[in-house]
């Protein structure tokens, strides 16, 4: 699949062609967008604009089976991203959101020749800010005459307060519809412009039910094999797999990781301070305890906790642990070694039916009326669509941007004390990194420490061949020495005739 055969089908659509413009944080507004164009899907085209990285856009096609997404440079290659929108032939731009795209975006109906309506996730037409507060973050009042909004951080594109809001008053005014999720948000951004009549819509939800609560296990202390960490997960797995009404939550920590929520029925507090384990179990509002020792307990300090309450309990038949809980109505002791569906099974024969949650309250819209008033008035522009317009090969592959990597301190905070997933997996992914550049490290120190012992060997040989180079020159010198001695004293001197006579004999001979 090719963006120019993607881009042949979308121009030979008959459906109408709807812009979404929006900001790329995801949230309600991604939820809604992505909720909105599986509605329509049928009945219009849906392209989506929003920023990427800091200086780019992206251009996507929402529809299923397609894959046409296109990155520009907002700023510089603006004009040419409009060809090729004006090629597409777009009949409704649809403004969610601005933030990070340039403020040409404003320009769109008039450069794109179509109608458009707004959509109000928060009040960002009024407010800079975004969400009427200031610099606390904390609500202003939303008083328009208010200036808090740029008390943190100046308005975007470097706008006073007073210009950001006549251009959006402008945007607003020429819109085909304005449409709030309630009307408290309708009523708050007319107090704002007062001759805008926002359209009151709740955001359609599905008619799906209701999730049911499941029967909260606490299984309290530091879970080791021992202390029955195996057999927990054996459990929490059997319940995902047969989707029983239990949810385990670990009271304490792990020997060893357990697939948490919502991939498995299971999650944890966490280590608590010694004698807090009370307080803890008052905070969880458990609905049964669960004791899955794999060795004889002796006592069981957090068995005391769990007699301490009028919540089942069940447990293996090590130990103390049958004994201590002997004559207790609401408890179950099962064979250490029992299947782990028989200990669930154990578990929901003490614990209370699932309440069916209570229906729904407040205004609420489905999604079929939702889509009947938004394809009001949609229809394919009649007039001739431009020629097609080029795209530029660069505008393919997204741009790398270079990644900011956030400091681990902070980055362990707004993972595991804040709980935010991206933290958690941008953490897991850069300890991996770290094991694995230190496990590098550890080998080039390795094959280092092998060179070095090499040259010190190396070295040794070189320093004994010296010291025998040495010594032989040493004995040299000193032969010479005796040589010089002996060619300078007198019996050599007397005795220099034969000598000669002896050499001449032996050249006779």
């Amino acid at each position: 699949m090719t963006v120019s055969g993607s881009l042949e089908r979308l121009r030979a659509s008959p459906r109408p062609r709807v812009l979404f413009v929006a900001h790329a944080f995801g949230g309600g507004v991604g939820r809604h967008i992505a909720s909105l164009a599986r509605s329509i899907e049928a009945d219009a085209e849906v392209l989506l604009l929003q920023p990427h990285l800091e200086s780019f856009a992206a251009l996507r096609w929402l529809r299923g089976g397609e894959e046409l997404a296109l990155w520009f440079h907002a700023a510089e290659e603006w004009d040419r991203a409009m060809e090729l929108l004006d090629s597409i032939g777009i009949d409704r731009v649809h403004y969610h959101h601005v933030h990070g795209l340039p403020q040409a975006v404003l320009g769109l109906p008039r450069r794109l020749r179509c109608a458009h309506e707004v959509t109000l996730h928060d009040y960002f037409p009024a407010c800079p800010a975004y969400h009427l507060t200031g610099a606390a973050g904390r609500y202003c009042g939303g008083d328009p005459d208010c200036r808090h909004c740029v008390d943190a951080a100046p308005a975007q594109w470097g706008l006073s307060i007073d210009a950001w809001r006549a251009a959006f008053g402008e945007l607003l005014a020429g819109a085909r519809r304005v449409i709030a999720p309630s009307d408290d948000a309708a009523q708050r951004i007319r107090r704002f412009f007062p001759a805008i009549s926002p359209v009151a819509w709740p955001h359609p939800e599905d008619d799906g039910a209701a999730a049911i609560a499941p029967a909260r296990v606490l299984v309290p202390g530091a879970l080791s094999p021992a202390k029955g960490l195996e057999i927990l997960d054996a459990c929490v797995r059997d319940a995902a797999r047969r989707r029983l009404p239990l949810h385990f939550r670990a009271l304490g920590y792990l020997a060893s990781p357990i697939p948490h929520w919502p991939e498995m029925p299971f999650s944890l507090t966490g280590e608590y301070r010694e004698g807090d384990l009370p307080a803890l179990i008052a905070i969880e509002h458990g609905d049964a305890f669960f004791f899955p020792a794999q060795c004889p307990e002796t006592f069981s300090y957090t068995l005391s906790a769990a007699l301490a309450t009028d919540l089942p309990i069940v447990a293996t038949d090590l130990g103390a642990l049958p004994e201590r809980l002997a004559g207790r109505p609401n408890s179950r002791v099962v064979r250490w070694d029992a299947s782990p569906a028989s200990m669930n099974d154990a578990l929901l024969s003490l614990v209370r039916a699932p309440a069916a949650p209570p229906g729904a309250a407040g205004p609420r819209m489905d999604a079929a009326k939702y889509r009947a008033l938004y394809l009001e008035g949609l229809v394919r522009s009649p007039g001739a669509i431009p020629a097609p317009a080029p795209v530029d090969p660069r505008w393919l592959e997204p741009p790398a941007g270079s990644p900011t990597l956030s400091p681990l301190a902070w980055l362990y905070d707004d993972a595991v004390r804040c709980g935010r997933e991206r933290s958690r997996e941008e953490l897991r992914r850069r300890a991996g990194e770290a094991d694995a550049e230190l496990a590098s490290a550890a080998v080039e120190r390795a094959r280092a420490r092998a060179a070095l012992e090499e040259c010190r060997t190396a070295l040794s040989l070189r320093e004994a061949e010296l010291r025998e180079a040495r010594e032989r020159a040493a004995d040299a010198l000193g032969l010479r020495e005796r040589l010089e001695r002996m060619e300078s004293s007198r019996s050599w001197r007397i005795t220099a005739p034969l000598r000669a006579i002896g050499r001449w004999w032996r050249r006779l001979a």
